[in-house]
């Protein structure tokens, strides 16, 4: 690790180059930090600030800390939603793999919690889905929507570990979605997707979890297309 200008607030900077270096893999799982004394003076920083950071990666899983021993870098994939909250909290450190991960991880679970909320809340979803935008709405407006319209779905779902790990989840969709939404042909299959999921609600079809499913992968897909190298 190199020091770095600082651009934030003293512990948030700190706290940004730590999680780098860990996802980096410049510090990889069981790495041990130089001393306090040694790292503060790295990162042109007090050890008072150093310490309030690393006592807080600890607590989210980024490291373990034992008196008198070097603190030690853990696997932080073996973390919870304090790993993934910081990790979207950073666009340099949300990767592409972060992305890939979300929407292979919401094929596995909003078709379920989409044909759940429509059971339970089926008037809230179609009054959504009728200012569903247009193949004009400029992307970020579409990428909005697309998103607030999971996020109804998943909230009216009642799982509410879903929806805290969603709700964490918004800034770095937003960031990809806007880019994927440049394109006419990624919002029109949207679209498509909003009205064919608009009449099953009407008709009382059972095909919920098909449509949603469908259209969630051919997500996945075209984003791996676009990011391929």
């Amino acid at each position: 690790m190199n020091k770095k200008t600082k651009f934030l607030k003293p512990t948030l900077f700190v706290e940004h180059e730590l999680i780098k270096a860990i996802v980096s893999g410049e510090w990889s799982s069981g790495h041990k930090l130089p001393p306090e004394r040694e790292l503060a003076k790295l990162l042109g920083v007090t050890r008072p600030t150093l310490r309030e950071v690393l006592q807080r990666l600890a607590r989210d899983g980024w490291l373990t800390i034992k008196h008198g021993k070097p603190t030690v870098v853990n696997d932080y994939k073996n973390g919870g939603l304090g790993i993934l909250k910081t990790l979207v909290s950073f666009k340099e450190v949300a990767s592409k793999s972060l992305i890939k991960d979300l929407l292979e991880f919401r094929i596995l679970i909003l078709p379920e919690l989409a044909k759940k909320a429509i059971l339970l809340k089926s008037e809230i979803i179609l009054d959504k889905l009728n200012k569903a935008p247009n193949i004009n709405t400029n992307s970020k407006e579409f990428a909005i929507f697309d998103w607030d319209l999971q996020i109804l779905m998943i909230k009216y779902s009642q799982n509410s570990i879903a929806l805290m790990l969603f709700n964490d989840l918004t800034d770095v969709y937003h960031n990809e979605r806007v880019t994927y939404f440049y394109d006419k042909q990624t919002k029109q299959k949207s679209i498509e997707y909003f009205t064919k999921l608009k009449d099953a609600i009407l008709n009382k079809t059972n095909n919920i979890e098909q449509i949603v499913k469908y259209t969630m992968v051919e997500s996945l897909k075209i984003w791996e297309s676009e990011n391929s190298v």
